[in-house]
């Protein structure tokens, strides 16, 4: 079972050999991917053979808090369980993450943080993950959304989200609700929440033809299993994630994310005033279903 939730507990056990040097070639790493969320584990993920093949090391354990979920294909890469017991001994540890206190990672984003800590080029292009193979059967008439997010600062709205789900009812689909949360209480949706196991999000997403989401893990997970992606982000830049079918308005205050260190508010610029998360609430659900139809011509072609 691949859980959504871990507790906080420490890193594995290890003996540093060599941390102060400055060549990994021919070392021994742990590259501990430093986060406890999904999302952020497939965009460091998406980097791993880079750092293989950029800095030629004699082996890397992959430490993540999702193994059941990363594989590789590399014989020089293994996955771990961040939370196993067992003692290593390394060369050197790369931790792998994004500092919120650091403004280069905050201008650059999330994309930019983990080449930063990878050690990489900038000009490296993320790829798609090695992750646990499955199947993708795609039903015509079914397509996945995530309307909800643990960061509140990323939610859109809810009559916003149920004038989608009647557009794409109304349009002949049958909408799949796979947020684990469910306090939205979205009309005509099939709502499948609160599992532990990712694999039922997961299976539901690979089934359908697109995923209409926000800026978080669920969206990450469906653009790493080629699935096509429409985000709905006001609060962070189109380069802070990866490619997709992105609905923004650029004419309001948008991506405080990538502008704002250590963001601790729903809103860092508008909170208690009445243009809170306008970055949000100023996208309508006509830019939604303009992104949607867009999506759904790509799939069809």
């Amino acid at each position: 079972m691949i859980k959504r939730h871990y507790e906080q507990t420490e890193l594995l056990n290890y003996v540093e050999l060599d941390k102060d040097t400055k060549s990994l070639k021919d070392k021994v790493i742990l590259l501990h991917l430093n986060s406890f969320c999904l999302g952020d584990t497939i965009c460091f993920a998406s980097f791993i053979d880079d750092f293989i093949n950029y800095h030629n090391p004699k082996k890397v354990m992959v430490s993540t808090f999702f193994p059941h979920l990363l594989i590789s294909n590399n014989d020089k890469c293994e996955i771990i369980n961040a939370n196993q017991q067992k003692k290593l001994t390394i060369d050197k540890l790369i931790d792998v993450g994004y500092d919120k206190g650091n403004l280069s990672h905050t201008l650059g984003g999330m994309l930019y943080a983990t080449k930063d800590t990878m050690l990489l080029p900038q000009s490296t292009k993320p790829k798609k993950p090695t992750l646990i193979s499955k199947p993708r059967i795609v039903k015509s008439n079914k397509i996945t959304i995530a309307p909800e997010s643990l960061k509140s600062i990323a939610q859109w709205d809810r009559d916003g989200w149920q004038s989608v789900v009647d557009f794409l009812v109304e349009s002949g689909f049958e909408v799949f609700n796979v947020s684990y949360e469910d306090t939205l209480k979205l009309n005509n949706v099939k709502g499948c929440h609160g599992f532990d196991d990712i694999n039922v999000s997961l299976d539901h997403i690979l089934e359908s033809k697109l995923f209409i989401g926000l800026s978080s893990g669920l969206s990450w997970l469906a653009w790493a299993y080629d699935v096509p992606v429409v985000m709905i982000s006001g609060f962070t830049k189109e380069h802070n994630e990866f490619e997709c079918f992105r609905v923004t308005n650029r004419n309001v205050c948008n991506g405080c994310f990538n502008l704002f260190p250590n963001i601790t508010t729903k809103c860092p610029v508008f909170l208690n005033s009445k243009r809170e998360n306008e970055c949000h609430k100023k996208i309508t659900p006509e830019m939604v279903i303009e992104q949607i139809n867009k999506a759904l011509m790509f799939t069809n072609n």
